[in-house]
């Protein structure tokens, strides 16, 4: 059987963000399981943070890098002058400081931007960002792909999504070869509004790129099973019998000893966004009244991001010497740290997200972390929590959920009806297998 299989995705290694890993341990997994994975991916990381060492996991796999040019200011002025201004590079350098609000060279969050700032946004957002900012890689992309897919011989094509130019180039392959086409989803990408463009043109073309995705892929997975059932509103059932959800699992072999000895914290893992505001650091800082030994709060993430958004309502609410800030860190070092801890945090609200499995979630089940959930009543985290019997839920009453903190803090056992089997699920060998399951089908 030819197990030759096309992985294309703008996030790889040596990246280090939530968007790699699903396809990274994909990769990696394949290969375990007698899999010939074959990677495409872009020359250039403008935005992210590396990790080098996730290559020690890739040894003996092939990764093509084709042209790839950031549509922006950056991006020309890194083409014409070879100087580089990519972020990790920048940062090392100390360009950012923690008073910085995000990454990018421009922040458009600005309210008294200069004509020149008006004029570049408008540019990015109407032609720049056409579908979306790896436009200017899909052609040397398809031509690579097309290349590999004669000469390696391969059966299968992987593509990744967002952004949309993965699934055009998807599109154009499954038109010129005979490949079959497995699109994943890891967001339901014109479902929710920050994920597509505000500007029509644009939206059009991204909901035109959707369509033909379920039109010429063999198989659509997703990685939330919510996903199953917006897709289905969208197409009235049309492409059901062709959709699988697949979670995301954690690299197994990142597993740490489980600790006897647990530190008493809450971690929080990721970006604190700003529609966060301080609702749980206010309701924290009332369960913790008359407490001797409270637990501290943890935030693990972009520095940069975490402290300017959520250190003025720790500083609102006095709880500098109980709220803990870490930069990003390898995987590894990270589940180390949360396998340590009494507790894991998640707080989209209990109105947004209803329908995101989040990065960090994978990683609290998969570790079989009790979860303080600030969730939808409905939603695919509650859900899934749930049934692996890891959730306190919080909800809108103030009283109640303060009460529901002193009571959690006040446990000593909480692994008590853990569903262990469900949690397995949680795993990157699972993620594989579930996969090469769908593969086989086709």
């Amino acid at each position: 059987m030819n197990k030759k299989i096309l992985i294309i995705t703008p996030f790889f290694a040596p990246e280090s963000h939530a968007a790699v890993f699903r396809a990274h341990k994909l990769v990696k997994y394949l290969k375990k399981e007698g899999w010939e994975p074959i990677v495409l991916t872009v020359d250039t990381n403008y935005t992210y943070n590396e990790d080098p060492a996730l290559f020690n996991e890739l040894e003996g796999i092939p990764i093509h890098r084709t042209k790839y040019i950031e549509p922006s200011l950056r991006g020309i002025y890194m083409w014409l002058t070879g100087k580089d201004r990519t972020y990790k590079t920048l940062k090392s350098k100390g360009h950012y400081q923690a008073s910085n609000t995000n990454d990018s060279e421009y922040n458009g969050n600005n309210k008294k931007q200069s004509l020149f700032s008006r004029v570049y946004t408008f540019l990015l957002e109407h032609y720049l960002k056409k579908p979306d900012r790896f436009w200017t890689w899909k052609r040397s992309a398809i031509k690579k792909a097309k290349q590999l897919i004669k000469e390696e011989n391969i059966q299968y094509v992987y593509t990744t999504c967002l952004p949309f130019t993965t699934n055009q180039i998807g599109i154009a392959l499954k038109k010129a070869t005979d490949v079959k086409w497995v699109a994943d989803f890891r967001d339901p990408i014109t479902y929710a509004k920050r994920m597509y463009s505000e500007v029509f043109k644009v939206y059009k073309l991204q909901k035109e790129i959707q369509d033909n995705t379920f039109k010429y892929a063999d198989h659509i997975t997703v990685l939330s099973s919510a996903y199953e059932l917006i897709f289905n509103d969208q197409y009235e059932g049309k492409y059901n019998h062709k959709i699988t959800f697949i979670p995301t699992g954690l690299d197994d072999e990142y597993l740490p000893t489980e600790s006897k000895e647990e530190n008493n914290e809450i971690i929080f893992v990721g970006e604190y966004l700003k529609e966060y505001e301080g609702y749980f650091f206010k309701i924290y800082k009332e369960a913790i009244k008359n407490i001797m030994n409270a637990p501290k709060i943890k935030i693990i993430g972009n520095l940069n991001i975490n402290k300017a958004q959520a250190f003025p309502y720790v500083k609102k609410n006095k709880l500098e010497s109980n709220i803990i800030f870490h930069d990003h860190m390898p995987q590894n070092r990270l589940y180390e740290l949360i396998v340590k801890s009494k507790y894991t945090l998640i707080l989209s609200g209990t109105s947004a997200h209803w329908w995101n499995n989040f990065a960090k979630l994978v990683d609290y089940i998969a570790l079989k972390k009790r979860v303080i959930a600030l969730v939808p009543e409905i939603s695919e985290a509650k859900n899934e929590l749930e049934k692996a019997n890891l959730g306190i839920f919080l909800g809108e009453d103030d009283f109640k959920n303060i009460e529901i903190l002193k009571q959690t803090f006040a446990q000593n056992n909480f692994n008590k009806n853990i569903n262990f089997e469900y949690c397995k699920r949680y795993l990157a060998s699972s993620q594989t297998k579930s996969f090469i399951k769908v593969f086989n089908s086709l």
